[in-house]
């Protein structure tokens, strides 16, 4: 998805200081940093990590979305004096700037935000010391990131709530804190996580019905990459019904299994899977590796070509790979 940005304000949440410091005016934006930004946008709405969550009656954070446009340099303010609080009770969590927009993407308006964390760097330092110059190599600390790692996107006029998090210490457990502490919603699955939940049941549906002889990852992987390439728009998802179909077909009590299996995950057939062009492109070529080490890649196009490649099943569960036609 493609972001157009109207107005942006950066808010630095370094918990060396007592407070954020903050912007009291929106960012200068010229073309090379607005490109910038509405690339990090895009690419941080379409990361496969990022979810769909549900805003609770009860979030503090709804409240603020009303007529944001209006004030938003102090509702900014807001928004980033609960992030930096996180950041002071919760040292696993970094540092980083947070940029706030309001920006546009088709027809609707999102209030957008993206923390680039802060790393470690060096930069070269000009220097003047009795009437000599010096450059001098310095460590910096606050070099932003390449890539926003976290952020939030809401549809004014929806309230659709999507959130790329990551998991930290905090309280003493592995845990996000952007969808729960900050935003108050309840999260569903990013594409990432559904998909590795759909490899999961497919592999239970094969153990129980067809041990070693029925779907596996690499079918599940082809079937995926297929029906990516059928959408008719780039816009398109991938509906998991017609994964279902590509694997189970044929195979009516291993679709129902499949069907209840996804359902005891909060899956269903008619939920659509949606999946960004890079994780794709991983999926197209799957690594096998023998129990010698040797390890190669093999497009899942090959998979159903047998003049290309064929896969034996052996006896104790193993499976042979004869590679066809190769030029030496």
């Amino acid at each position: 998805m493609d972001f157009e940005i109207s107005t942006a304000v950066l808010h630095a949440l370094d918990t060396a200081a007592d407070e954020p410091l903050y912007s009291a005016a929106p960012m200068a934006l010229n073309d090379d940093i607005l490109g910038f930004l509405e690339n990090q946008l895009s690419k941080a709405f379409s990361n496969d990590e990022t979810k769909g969550c549900t805003l609770s009656e009860e979030s503090d954070f709804a409240p603020l979305l009303w007529n944001i446009e209006d004030n938003f340099v102090s509702k900014s303010s807001t928004l980033a004096r609960e992030w930096f609080a996180v950041l002071r009770e919760n040292a696993s969590v970094p540092c980083g700037d947070v940029v706030f927009a309001v920006a546009s993407a088709g027809s609707a308006e999102w209030l957008c935000a993206i923390k680039l964390n802060y790393r470690a760097g060096y930069i070269h330092y000009f220097d003047r010391e009795d009437d000599k110059t010096r450059n001098d190599i310095v460590r910096q600390t606050c070099v932003l990131g390449s890539k926003a790692e976290e952020g939030y996107f809401v549809n004014l006029t929806t309230r659709e709530v999507r959130v790329l998090e990551k998991k930290y210490d905090i309280d003493g457990k592995k845990q996000t804190y952007i969808s729960s502490r900050l935003l108050g919603c309840k999260t569903g699955m990013s594409p990432k996580e559904k998909l590795t939940a759909i490899q999961c049941v497919a592999e239970e549906v094969n153990q129980r019905f067809y041990g070693n002889t029925g779907v596996d990852e690499t079918q599940l992987a082809a079937a995926v990459c297929e029906e990516y390439h059928a959408r008719e728009s780039a816009d398109d998802d991938i509906p998991v019904r017609e994964i279902c179909t590509k694997l189970y077909g044929d195979m009516p009590h291993a679709r129902e299994a499949f069907t209840n299996a996804l359902a005891e995950r909060d899956i269903t057939l008619d939920e659509p899977l949606q999946l960004s062009a890079p994780a794709v492109r991983r999926l197209e070529k799957q690594s096998l590796r023998s129990g010698s080490g040797v390890e190669i890649k093999v497009p899942v196009s090959l998979y159903k070509d047998e003049n290309a490649v064929q896969f034996i099943k052996n006896p104790d569960g193993t499976t042979s790979l004869l590679i066809k036609n190769v030029l030496i």
